[in-house]
């Protein structure tokens, strides 16, 4: 079962050094020093995610501020709710709005000044998920100068959606280790997440063209195949990708021009047909929440509504129909 990682500092009164400290203890190959008076105020700190992929909220009520060093090359994205906070890469200072992000290599976070009343938001994926989603998208080794656009608008565009994807992922997955639960959501999440990033985030790779091009029905179809043959198993757009000999980009051309549809979207409906058959011959003792999450699907309440959208009933009127018959 995958280990979510779960650190969590309810609001508790902290000064600078104190929380600089917390933190310091707390994530491995992460360095706080503080830099401004030690004030003290409430303090909280929450991050939920995998090894992967995690997701961070953090609170301040006093003006504080960090000098930071991060021993990874992975990226981080940095966004604010309510007030305002400014950081640093490098010798380059970035403010950080409810309205834009920062997405930076975790190396390069060299400093962070919070203003007072802050609630801010961010997530960190590995170098190795954005590298396995560039390759599977452009079908070339990621450059050694890649890197993001750093300052990334947060209420338009691809950014902001992502970002509510991230929530999704820290508050209703990872927050209740449902996703410890649902390899098959695990293993959709972290792929999308990272394709949706190296798609359609600006880059220093956005000009080069991925090789997008028109394939048989015959290999439309092997990938048809492999997801129906597979798709109790936690397999991905790139396994499907594999099965029909194509880059993800080409499967994802591909199946809009034959089917009209996207592959994410063909395994999530096969996916809520193995959900129903599992429902209707349930056992007695069988719960909707548990075949849910068998299939993927992690959020009970979202799930009903895709369900009664696809077959007309809500999933609790098939529960156990077979038996009930």
């Amino acid at each position: 079962m995958t280990e979510i990682i779960q650190i969590t500092l309810e609001p508790t009164s902290l000064t600078t050094g104190e929380v600089a400290q917390w933190i310091t203890d707390k994530k491995p190959n992460n360095f706080y020093r503080p830099l401004s008076t030690d004030r003290r105020g409430l303090f909280s700190f929450g991050v939920h995610g995998t090894a992967d992929l995690v997701g961070w909220t953090v609170s301040s009520s006093a003006d504080r501020a960090f000098s930071v060093t991060v021993e990874n090359d992975d990226f981080m994205f940095f966004v604010e709710r309510e007030t305002c906070y400014e950081l640093a890469t490098g010798g380059i200072r970035h403010a950080i709005t409810p309205t834009t992000g920062l997405l930076t290599m975790a190396d390069r976070y060299s400093g962070v000044s919070i203003q007072a009343g802050s609630i801010a938001e961010g997530f960190c994926i590995t170098r190795a998920s954005v590298l396995s989603a560039f390759i599977r998208t452009f079908d070339r080794p990621l450059p050694s100068d890649f890197e993001f656009a750093p300052m990334q608008d947060l209420t338009t565009g691809p950014a902001q959606h992502l970002f509510k994807l991230m929530r999704i992922f820290r508050d209703e997955v990872c927050a209740n280790r449902n996703i410890g639960a649902s390899p098959i959501a695990l293993a959709s999440f972290q792929e999308v997440f990272g394709l949706l990033m190296v798609q359609n985030l600006r880059h220093t790779s956005s000009h080069v063209r991925s090789p997008v091009q028109t394939i048989a029905p015959r290999q439309v179809r092997r990938a048809l195949e492999f997801a129906k043959a597979h798709i109790a198993m936690p397999i991905t757009i790139s396994d499907m990708a594999e099965a029909a000999g194509v880059s993800v980009r080409t499967l994802q051309f591909n199946f809009r021009r034959f089917l009209n549809k996207s592959p994410i979207t063909y395994l999530r409906q096969l996916r809520l047909d193995g959900a129903r058959h599992d429902l209707l011959t349930a056992v007695p003792s069988s719960t909707v929440n548990e075949i849910a999450l068998r299939w993927g699907f992690t959020h009970c309440g979202r799930f009903s509504q895709e369900y009664r959208a696809a077959f007309g009933v809500p999933p609790s009127a098939d529960l156990g129909r077979k038996f009930r018959a």
